[in-house]
């Protein structure tokens, strides 16, 4: 192969001539901009060619729009996060045209596919656009019909690992079976058509009683990953084994394009370590020794495309950026030969590319940005940027005219957004010539990775602050007080940034008062003598978070849209944004429940058993999908949506109503059966038009209730055997052969009373079992039962389902009914009862209503209930109560994947505590203190030291801690 000093040189091409578009008036310039019906103008910066293998040389710098429904199916885990935000902010993907991608796609044209798959290596500075260069290339890939099989975060498997096991299959190495079955799972999005075509040319043995015979679908080898976790490291090596072998052979009917962003995480060190505390090698880990061997090249009939990544290279220079420096003696030797591909910094034909398209899409606001002075400040920051490494920071001015009522509060005008970045001060003395006042300069933003967000922010009309603000109290005589939130106010808890090594965080809310009130301090090496000691116990391991949340209701819905726009907001990002509490999970009633003002389904046409007349509701489109829309927009990851039935439609039913004891007419297998399961369907494919796709849903809500004569709202009654066989015989073959395969089913939704006993019915069927993740349960009469004799016992007799909370609610209790705002004694009821579930297994625990008026409604059969959020809208305000701050102390800090560990006491105590690990290593502690008294304590971590502590007297007390 040539020396790769001289392919570097040779493939290392920049742009040369640059478009001038610099204008004597910046009226002229503002037109230039604005017009996007003059063809000429359009291409400046922005091209109609759409199609990968289509584009050529001029349409560099200009930007492409991907289709939604490839970022979809494309794309499910492999775009980088700030263009992940950046295309859910202009509801489109934009992808900029460049030489290393063109480079490579020309190669892949002219590419004999009957020789030996060559390698392409993607190279360059941090942040010069390496993993979007490589999307780009993984575009044309698919649009030619490709079998894509993408790693967009290599070393994300060699550190952080979420779970780690000794390999079923060689002792010598490691599997790593949540990443594997995420993994596969988005493989299996991106390449649906293919695993119905493709046949396996082995015999795969994962137990004594499970196997995937030669000959089978790749999708059911797929599935066999997905569906039983424990074996999902050795199936997607044997996915990657099997396309090796078949790929380029001549019954095959596919081209396999293998991308791997960061590829030398393959051959560096590791984060992981074993239980000695030693470090995982790479190679020991059963992905990355699969991996490995795929990027040998001694397969044909494809490509591999791959991106060096200073993140994926520990231990190593921050200035490294060459494939010696990378890759290192082992992993060159091994990908030797390739085509190193280098990836340049922005042009300034490609920077004002950018610049240009933020203005098109009137993401930039400020008056200054159209104007000749910000053309000349643009070119003074490109000029800085170039002077500087790629993703040093850069200023400029946001203090733009602030209208009245814009939502925008003078108290956080010195952070206007969150952006983790470093600030160059050379950057900024030049940036301050064209101020007339250095104060004017209130924005930082970042600069490429591509250039993409950073000029966005501009435009940002609310902002939150990075930090926590105060609550405005109000005090209703229930206990305690509420905090009171209008469209321009409302407290925040903020980021909740952890501090470093050596000193924890501790988050504080009480009956006296306190609402997640931040404070921290310093790890002591040794005891600090208090009586009562609180031991994690790290090597003791549970079950993983899965998330927390509350449901978008009817009443929910017209409670939040009774608000200004202004207080819409702030209500959604109480809940759903990072400055928020962390909501991940929103569960989702199909048709009209309780909380709704009428009774209706989606189906109401008598007799309609191909559900000919579907329609989703009024409710559902002018309501719940765009709040649910707007809520993932705030969300810094995907929601987690849960479906709920209340009702099958009145003729489908015994009873021939919605409401009273009745259950589906005929058998499990029979036309009405059939037409429910399938009315599931109908309804995750009607949301997923709106682009909402649904993580679960629920074989129905309470299914107890519909068998209960004359209960007074809907319900449809099930038998734990009657779900059973609808489960086996409708449902889950229904989900199975849809379009969205991958939902969970969970069974039960009812009381917790009800368990181990339906269990035992419906998961010892193998038929249903083989349909269903989880048992979801309700809190209502918790304290009639024992966790541990029914959610406990559930878990040791099926620890491979999940148990999941989808529903919960103060002010139920006939004794003790409505809303009581401020009361702390349902704030405590609530923390005891997530405590107590998460201490027996739970994964989730999901509130009821997001939002009620001050009657607890609206409900049409005045069934009146609490909320956490009380919405007044004739003074346009909402109340956060007390149960508010009670679920944040759980969904701010239990990030999906922490895993609950043991905490051991050094003597009996009335406190109620429970402890988690999070993916990156911190530590959590959770704590109440139900008692009248203070209760002094010390916690102690082996691997950091003892934290002295106190709980106030009816308190709620969050303790977190870095430990590496």
């Amino acid at each position: 192969v040539m020396a790769l000093h001289r392919l570097s040189f040779r493939l290392r091409q920049t742009v040369t001539h640059v478009r001038s578009l610099h204008t004597s008036a910046s009226g002229q310039q503002q037109e230039a901009v604005a017009v996007d019906s003059d063809p000429e103008r359009f291409s400046v910066f922005r091209t109609q060619e759409n199609d990968p293998a289509c584009q050529s040389e001029k349409h560099m710098g200009q930007y492409y729009t991907v289709p939604s429904a490839h970022v979809r199916t494309l794309f499910p885990h492999g775009l980088p996060w700030r263009f992940q935000q950046q295309a859910k902010t202009f509801n489109e993907a934009c992808v900029m045209v460049r030489q290393p991608a063109l480079e490579v796609i020309s190669c892949l044209k002219q590419a004999d596919t009957s020789k030996p798959a060559v390698r392409y290596l993607f190279y360059g500075l941090k942040g010069s656009g390496k993993t979007m260069s490589l999307c780009h290339t993984v575009h044309y890939c698919y649009t030619q019909g490709w079998l894509v099989l993408h790693i967009p975060d290599a070393h994300l498997w060699v550190k952080n690992c979420k779970e780690l096991l000794p390999s079923s299959f060689n002792s010598s190495r490691y599997d790593q079976p949540l990443q594997a079955t995420e993994w596969l799972r988005n493989f299996r999005i991106t390449n649906e058509h293919f695993l119905s075509k493709i046949k396996t040319k082995q015999r795969y043995v994962w137990t004594k009683r499970e196997f995937t015979e030669e000959g089978s679908l790749l999708g059911e080898l797929v599935d066999q990953g997905i569906t039983r976790v424990k074996s999902s490291s050795d199936v997607v090596g044997a996915v990657m084994k099997e396309l090796r072998l078949q790929s380029g052979q001549p019954e095959s009917s596919f081209r396999l394009a293998v991308a791997v962003d960061g590829v030398n995480a393959l051959w560096g060190r590791s984060t992981i370590k074993k239980e000695n505390k030693s470090a995982v090698d790479p190679e020991e880990l059963t992905l990355v020794y699969n991996l490995r061997k795929l990027m040998k090249n001694d397969w044909t009939g494809g490509a591999i495309i791959t991106t060096l990544s200073q993140t994926g290279s520990l231990y190593t220079s921050k200035s490294a950026y060459l494939p010696q420096e990378l890759l290192g003696e082992r992993g060159f030797d091994s990908m030797d030969p390739f085509i190193p591909v280098s990836v340049p910094n922005y042009s300034e034909k490609e920077f004002e590319s950018c610049y240009l398209y933020y203005m098109d899409r009137h993401w930039l606001q400020h008056p200054q940005s159209k104007s000749n002075r910000g053309w000349k400040e643009r070119t003074c920051l490109f000029e800085q940027q170039k002077s500087i490494d790629v993703g040093k920071t850069l200023c400029l001015p946001l203090n733009g005219p602030k209208t009245k009522g814009s939502g925008r509060n003078d108290s956080l005008d010195k952070v206007e957004v969150t952006v983790e970045c470093e600030i160059s001060e050379a950057t900024c003395r030049t940036c301050q010539s064209f101020y007339r006042d250095p104060s004017e300069m209130k924005m930082v933003l970042l600069l490429p990775s591509s250039v993409l967000l950073a000029l966005g922010f501009l435009s940002a009309e609310v902002a939150l602050s990075t930090g926590s603000s105060e609550c405005v109290a109000r005090d209703f005589s229930h206990g305690s007080v509420v905090c009171e939130c209008n469209s321009t106010y409302c407290d925040s808890v903020g980021s909740a940034t952890l501090p470093p090594l050596g000193q924890y965080s501790s988050h504080l809310s009480s009956m006296a008062g306190s609402r997640l009130e931040a404070g921290q301090g310093l790890v002591q090496g040794n005891s600090t003598g208090a009586g009562l000691r609180l031991t994690v116990v790290p090597y003791q391991k549970y079950q993983r978070i899965r998330g927390f949340g509350g449901a978008m209701t009817d009443a929910a819905a017209m409670n939040i849209l009774s608000l200004s726009v202004g207080a819409q907001d702030q209500l959604l990002r109480q809940y759903f944004s990072p400055e928020g509490i962390g909501y991940s999970v929103v569960r989702v009633p199909m048709a009209s429940c309780d909380f709704s003002t009428r009774l209706y389904t989606y189906a109401d046409t008598p007799g309609d058993y191909n559900l000919d007349n579907f329609t989703l509701a009024p409710e559902d489109v002018n309501m719940k999908i765009p709040l649910l829309q707007r809520a993932q927009a705030l969300s810094p990851r995907p929601l987690a949506l849960l479906a709920s039935a209340w009702s099958a439609p009145a003729w489908m039913k015994t009873n021939g109503a919605l409401t009273g004891k009745g259950s589906l007419k005929g058998q499990p297998g029979g036309k009405e059966h059939k037409t429910w399961a399938q009315y599931y369907i109908r309804f995750l494919e009607e949301y997923a038009k709106y682009n909402l796709t649904f993580w679960a849903l629920t074989t129905g809500n309470e299914p107890s209730a519909g068998r209960m004569t004359n209960y007074s709202f809907q319900a449809l009654g099930f038998t734990p055997e009657e779900q059973r066989d609808w489960v086996a015989l409708d449902l889950g073959p229904a989900l199975h052969a849809s379009s969205h395969p991958h939902t969970h089913i969970l069974i039960l939704d009812d009381s917790r009373l009800l368990l181990p006993y339906w269990a035992k019915v419906v998961l010892n069927d193998v038929h249903a079992g083989r349909y269903i993740h989880g048992v979801a349960v309700h809190w209502y009469m918790d304290s009639l039962v024992p966790a541990e004799i029914s959610i406990g016992t559930t878990h040791h007799l099926y620890p491979e389902y999940y148990l999941f909370g989808t529903e919960a609610c103060a002010g139920w209790n006939p004794v003790d009914r409505g809303v009581k705002l401020g009361s702390w004694d349902r704030a405590e009821q609530y923390a005891h009862d997530i405590i107590e579930d998460l201490n027996h297994y739970v994964v989730g625990w999901t509130d009821w209503n997001l939002a009620l008026d001050q009657t607890g409604g609206p409900n049409w059969v005045k069934n009146f209930v609490d909320s956490p959020v009380i919405v007044d809208a004739q003074h346009d305000v909402f109340y956060k109560q007390p149960t508010f701050y009670s679920m944040a102390h759980f969904s701010k800090f239990l990030w999906e994947g922490s895993q609950r560990v043991g905490v051991s006491t050094s003597q009996e105590t009335g406190l109620e505590y429970s402890a988690f690990i999070r993916p990156d290593g911190s530590v959590v502690l959770i704590v109440l203190n139900r008692s009248p008294s203070e209760i002094q304590f010390e916690v102690w971590d082996p691997a950091v030291g003892y934290i002295p502590s106190t709980a106030p007297a009816h308190s709620l007390l969050t303790l977190a801690w870095n430990t590496r």
